[in-house]
């Protein structure tokens, strides 16, 4: 880090996202290596089909928050149907992106943990969380799609369209989360470990 970013804590933050976002491409291009060379391009295109449909809904929401803001406090009034529209981009972008996070390292864990754990044991926990994972996306989707029926009934009233499609986000938002799940099963169960590291 040179001076300017040193001295200059936005130019600070953007450095250290972007090493973030670094960090987790390489980690999602590694696990992808370790895959079958067909699953590895299908997992490729996955991958960006659904990091392009979040960046898609990101701009989508920043754009109707600024839009609402600068009315509400520039021309005085609201317009009817953003924050309905926002809470649904809201449930699809946190939905659809539950995965990716996932691939990337991005949800909570227990690193420190783990890095103090031999290879076995920290492999044996590692899956054991993975297949919670599963399980948990499995009931996750059956309780989505459960709640398709009543959720076709309802309407929301700030769009004037079914609340389903909301509802939808959460079997299709937990299926994605339920193959990054168990792909990484698959990587930690097949790939193979040098002897000695931890993985």
């Amino acid at each position: 880090m040179d001076q300017r970013e040193q001295s200059d804590p936005v130019v600070s933050l953007a450095a250290a996202t972007t090493s973030v976002d670094d960090a987790g491409a390489r980690r999602v291009a590694l696990q992808a290596s370790a895959l079958p060379p067909a699953w590895r391009r299908a997992d490729r295109l996955l991958v960006r089909g659904t990091e392009a449909g979040l960046f898609a809904i990101g701009v989508m929401f920043t754009l109707m928050i600024t839009l609402e803001v600068i009315s509400r406090y520039v021309f005085s009034f609201s317009i009817y149907f953003v924050n309905a529209a926002a809470r649904f981009l809201l449930v699809w972008f946190f939905l659809l992106g539950a995965g990716i996070a996932l691939r990337h390292g991005a949800h909570v864990g227990f690193e420190l943990l783990l890095s103090a754990m031999t290879p076995r044991r920290r492999k044996t926990v590692v899956l054991f969380g993975l297949a919670l994972i599963v399980v948990f996306c499995l009931e996750m989707i059956w309780a989505g799609f459960h709640s398709l029926g009543p959720a076709m009934k309802q309407t929301e009233a700030g769009l004037d369209i079914p609340l389903a499609w909301a509802v939808l986000a959460i079997p299709l938002g937990f299926a994605l989360l339920l193959y990054h799940a168990s792909a990484l099963l698959w990587i930690e169960l097949f790939r193979d470990h040098p002897k000695g590291t931890r993985s």
